[in-house]
């Protein structure tokens, strides 16, 4: 969560143009019913491929457990779809509608596939810090890895604590600040790159300050491949990764992400509904997105944000379908 004026978020582009990048993912002869055999088939695909590159057997056997207790929830939200196909995300606002709505947008979205190593609270105590999965494993490689933060503002304590217990490099962009919190120490700048900003679904270096893609900010920096992604960008979440999403796919590519931190925001006024979040959200579970942990930001009901609603949830990603993946090693 970054509280800024509503102005800011302009610089991201309307609903619309989140909508179209969506709809070109999902075909419309490819009911959502159809998703859970199609995620099953490609995470098989990618266990068969990589289980004798696997370091530990139990690792492949967690992997195996944990993607049928997430199938399990896919089937009881698919389910909860087809008895509500135009359910609101907070429905239940009395105790008449209680009894017929019993389930909220984060209850159908649970953190049900297992982080095979420990989950860890990086960062402040509160908005800023984050879940982090097999942190462990992170500060053992010893490979530099990559980190792209999305969303700095001035509260960097999150990226101060993962420069000092690894050797990864960190690439900010913000396009409200010029640079990093002063919560990064002289002596970990020089594993610091900041540019001011805005990332969305459109690539416009004539604004000022600039807009990017995922893919071309991967492209301007040589890389092909980011460790970590760490997103706070106050709903411009769904363009960036619908665009990332429909560009992978066009080029016939894995989604090039071991983890993705995300806070996402259901923002009152912006257009987006229920169902066209869960279809954005299971077009990056196909692509092997599975959600290992969550914490709601309840910030938003005490400072009376979004009618008071719980819109802001934070989510930690794992990328199944990853070959790359440190996590899998």
């Amino acid at each position: 969560m970054r509280l800024a004026k509503p102005a800011q978020f302009a610089a991201f582009g309307g609903a619309a143009v989140f909508l179209i990048l969506l709809f070109s993912q999902i075909s419309s002869n490819q009911p959502i019913s159809e998703l859970p055999n199609r995620m099953g088939t490609a995470a098989a695909l990618f266990r068969e491929r990589i289980s004798g590159s696997l370091g530990r057997g139990n690792i492949k056997s967690m992997m195996e457990t944990s993607e049928k207790l997430w199938l399990k929830t896919v089937d009881q939200r698919h389910e909860y779809r087809q008895r509500f196909p135009n359910m609101d995300f907070f429905p239940a606002r009395d105790v008449h509608t209680y009894f017929t709505y019993l389930a909220s947008i984060w209850d159908l979205i649970p953190a049900s596939y297992n982080c095979p190593w420990e989950v860890e609270r990086i960062g402040r105590m509160g908005d800023g810090g984050k879940w982090v999965c097999g942190m462990s494993r992170y500060e053992k490689n010893k490979k530099p890895c990559i980190i792209y933060s999305f969303g700095v503002q001035n509260e960097s304590t999150w990226e101060q604590e993962m420069l000092e217990r690894t050797n990864c490099e960190v690439w900010g962009y913000d396009f409200s600040v010029d640079n990093f919190g002063p919560q990064i120490l002289d002596k970990e700048r020089p594993r610091t790159h900041f540019l001011k900003a805005a990332i969305g679904s459109e690539t416009d270096t004539t604004k000022s300050p600039p807009s990017y893609t995922i893919q071309d900010l991967m492209a301007k920096n040589g890389h092909d491949y980011i460790d970590i992604l760490k997103v706070d960008i106050e709903y411009a979440e769904f363009n960036a990764l619908s665009a990332l999403n429909s560009y992978t796919q066009k080029q016939q590519i894995q989604m090039p992400i071991g983890q993705v931190l995300i806070e996402i925001h259901l923002m009152v006024g912006q257009g987006l509904t229920a169902p066209v979040f869960l279809d954005w959200w299971e077009s990056l579970e196909y692509r092997g997105f599975r959600s290992a942990w969550t914490e709601p930001n309840l910030l938003v009901v005490t400072l009376g944000l979004e009618g008071r609603m719980p819109a802001y949830a934070e989510y930690t990603w794992v990328n199944v379908q990853d070959p790359k993946n440190i996590l899998w090693k």
